[in-house]
């Protein structure tokens, strides 16, 4: 009797099905740097065409990139970032903290994310619904 493969079991599973592979978060990273043509992401990433044609599609059929001619009856496209691709930010920025304090490599900053009023770095923080901070020690993670 053959099992068929369980359901996804949570909310972390079912964001890495979209965006947990190799790629994803560095094609977001980089449309939301401007980097929105295929030619100029392949040279950014240093991405095999097929692979990036792959991770585009996805990224499209998840409604994170919206793919549009560059000009009205082109054959190239523009990828460009939809609002639920902005709603990734804060994971992003989440994951340069992240490694930026544990990778061992004391000073070296892998990327930066910059409040442009003031030039100073951003963060992400914990906060309940009622907008007040959250510890660490007060979570619980269910599923």
């Amino acid at each position: 009797m053959s099992e068929s493969k369980p359901t996804v079991q949570c909310a972390i599973e079912e964001a890495l099905s979209v965006i947990g592979d190799r790629w994803s978060l560095l094609v977001i990273r980089d449309v939301l740097r401007g980097v929105n043509r295929f030619d100029s992401l392949q040279e950014s990433l240093q991405i095999s065409r097929n692979i990036l044609t792959q991770r585009l599609t996805t990224l499209e059929d998840a409604g994170i990139l919206v793919k549009t001619p560059i000009k009205p009856g082109a054959r190239r496209m523009l990828y460009n970032a939809t609002p639920k691709c902005l709603a990734l930010v804060p994971v992003l920025v989440s994951l340069i903290d992240w490694s930026t304090h544990w990778s061992g490599r004391e000073g070296v900053r892998w990327s930066r994310v910059i409040d442009k009023r003031t030039g100073e770095p951003v963060r992400v923080d914990l906060v309940g619904n009622d907008g007040q901070p959250v510890s660490l020690l007060d979570l619980d993670l269910k599923y």
